[in-house]
Formats: C-alpha cells, sequence, structure tokens
C-alpha cells in the first residue's frame, strides 16, 4: 500500500492512496529509523463543504471558515465551555454533549458538521448509513478544539522517508532470513516448506476457506491525471465529502516541496474511488461482518504455531505505526 515510484516528469507518486509516518510511539519510531533517514512533513487537509475549503479535522479555523464572524465567535465561546482548548473530541460525543446540555448552540455544531463532514463522506466510503457501522470510525478523525490546521495535530513525530517508501522497505527486506515469492498463493507451496511456526497476513476468513462467510472489505479505486499546470490545488490532500463522485483528490508533488519538478509545469493528481471489491484492503466493521469474524478467532486460537497479524488477519484497521507496533509487541 505504500509503494511509491517516479513517473516520466520525474515526480514521485504514491500509487495507493497518500501515507504520511506519524506516531508517537517511541519504539516504532526507533525501528523504522533502522531502515530510512526522515524528512519532516505536516500534513495539511481540506475539506470542499458548503463551496468553501475548510482545514480538516474540523477545528476553529474552520469555523470562521464558514459562518458569519458573530456566529462564529458564539459557537467557539460554547464550545470552549465544555471542552479543553487542544482536545480532541469525536462528533459522537459533541452530538451526545449537546443533546445533555440542551445547548442550542451546540445542538447546531454538532448537527452541521455530523451532515456535512461526516455523513455523506461515510456513506460515500462505505457504502452504510452512519447509523450502521462501526463507531470507531467516527474517533479516526476528531473535532479539534484548536487553531492547529495540521491533519495529526498531536502526534510527536511526523515524517516522509527520506529516499521514500520504496527505498524503505527494499532495505527491510534486504535480509539472508527473508526469500519472496510474488504471483504465488501460498497454499501451492506451503506443502514443500518445513516451518516451525507461521505468521499469517492475509485475510483470516480465505485461510479457513470461508467457513463462516466472506468477511467484507471495501476497495479504493484510483483514477491518476497529469495536467500541465504547475499546481492544480491549495493543499496535497482535498476531500470532498458531499458534492463529487470521488472522496478525496491528492496532488502527489506538493508531499515533496524541495523536490527539483516541484516547479515544472506538470503536476499529477489521484481522485479516490471507494468501491466494494473482491480485494481486500479497509475491513468493514460492522456487526454481522464482526460476529463472523469471532467464528475465525475461535479456529484460529485451535491452531498451535500459527499467528495471525497485522490488518487483514486481524480484520482491523491499523494505521502504519500501529501494524508495527503490532510485530513489535509479539511475543511467541
Amino acid at each position: 500500500n505504500c509503494y511509491d515510484y517516479y513517473d516520466e516528469n520525474g515526480i514521485l507518486i504514491h500509487k495507493y492512496w497518500p501515507h504520511i509516518f506519524h506516531t508517537d510511539l517511541e519504539d516504532v519510531w526507533k525501528y523504522v529509523n533502522k531502515f530510512s533517514e526522515f524528512t519532516n512533513f505536516q500534513l495539511e487537509v481540506n475539506c470542499y463543504v458548503d463551496w468553501n475549503l475548510i482545514p480538516i479535522p474540523f477545528n476553529l479555523n474552520s469555523i470562521y471558515s464558514l459562518f458569519p464572524l458573530e456566529l462564529a465567535k458564539n459557537i467557539e465561546v460554547t464550545l470552549l465551555k465544555y471542552f479543553s482548548y487542544g482536545s480532541k473530541v469525536s462528533i459522537l460525543e459533541l452530538k451526545d454533549k449537546a443533546i445533555k446540555e440542551d445547548d442550542k448552540s451546540l445542538v447546531f455544531i454538532s448537527d452541521y458538521i455530523l451532515n456535512k463532514v461526516y455523513k455523506n463522506y461515510i456513506i460515500k466510503q462505505w457504502s452504510r448509513s452512519i447509523d450502521n457501522i462501526d463507531k470507531n470510525i467516527f474517533d479516526r478523525v476528531p473535532i479539534i478544539i484548536s487553531r492547529d490546521n495540521r491533519y495529526f495535530p498531536n502526534n510527536k513525530f511526523q515524517w516522509l522517508p527520506k529516499d521514500w517508501y520504496t527505498k524503505m522497505f527494499e532495505k527491510m527486506l534486504n535480509n539472508k532470513n527473508i526469500k519472496i515469492m510474488l504471483n504465488t498463493d501460498y497454499k501451492e507451496v506451503i506443502s514443500e516448506i518445513n516451518y516451525n511456526n507461521m505468521y499469517y497476513t492475509w485475510p483470516i476468513d480465505e485461510y479457513f476457506d470461508y467457513k463462516y462467510w466472506k468477511l467484507e472489505y471495501i476497495k479504493t479505486l484510483y483514477k491518476f491525471e497529469t495536467h500541465n499546470k504547475k499546481s492544480f490545488q491549495k493543499k496535497v490532500v482535498i476531500s470532498y465529502p458531499n458534492d463529487h463522485e470521488y472522496t478525496r483528490i491528492t496532488e502527489s508533488k506538493k508531499f515533496y516541496p524541495n523536490s527539483p519538478t516541484y516547479d515544472i509545469e506538470k503536476t499529477v493528481i489521484c481522485k479516490e474511488f471507494p468501491w466494494l471489491w473482491d480485494l481486500e484492503a479497509y475491513p468493514v466493521e460492522i456487526e454481522e461482518n464482526l460476529k463472523k469474524l469471532e467464528g475465525y478467532k475461535i479456529e484460529a486460537n485451535k491452531l498451535k504455531n500459527h499467528y495471525f497479524l497485522w490488518r487483514l488477519a486481524n480484520y482491523k484497521y491499523f494505521d502504519m505505526d500501529k501494524t508495527i507496533k503490532n510485530i513489535l509487541d509479539f511475543n511467541i
């Protein structure tokens, strides 16, 4: 998913959506530095709402971008009445607080954010209503009670690999104990391999031949476009929750403002279209799928010396740092 490459114009492309390495985990940060130097990058994302580009995650600056000054001031005062400056608040937490306090201003802003920022994006991304999706999804992009426009305002480390991700993973794999076989189903070769332990990172339902039926995933489709201009949009990523078929547009060259190709009259964008697909990417963590997962977990626990790790085998959304932490904390 982190694969990157240079196109014919010398622009570095993140082929499978943008990735910023961000974490507060010291052991994870120490580990990845074995394989790459890193260059600081602070991601800022905009969201297209009511014909305005606003900072996302939604914050105090977003409010002043959308509403008349007096209304914006009133909303800010109300939010700071209930939440401390700099805090992260789930939209569901904000909604519950509005109902509990019966505060009209809080009700207004919570309803506005839910309907304009989250509701339609979730419908597009997950093909589910907001009432039929795992509530943890809302925690991934909280509301930030501050004027910090960074997408990850509270993470200690926010970097990109200096020689980019593909080079970093090549260094990880350059080890005498690692052999890679591409275009190979492990079932075709496993009988010929002597092993003490198996670490399985592919979909857990596939391992058990879909005994409890297939788990559901969302796959993102990507449409790349090259434009004859220096710049296509203001930020590297712009999200479109309401008005377009795609969910966001990424402009690759804006990741690398010091690149020799930054000022050329060419730029590449990627439009993302979520789709129900056979290829596994995002686990759809809803009740019916989680019930199936419990059956697979029971089967996995019966096996000796078989370990199910990472996103697909756990059927759980992991960021990069949590994926690495999953392994660093793993003990046989």
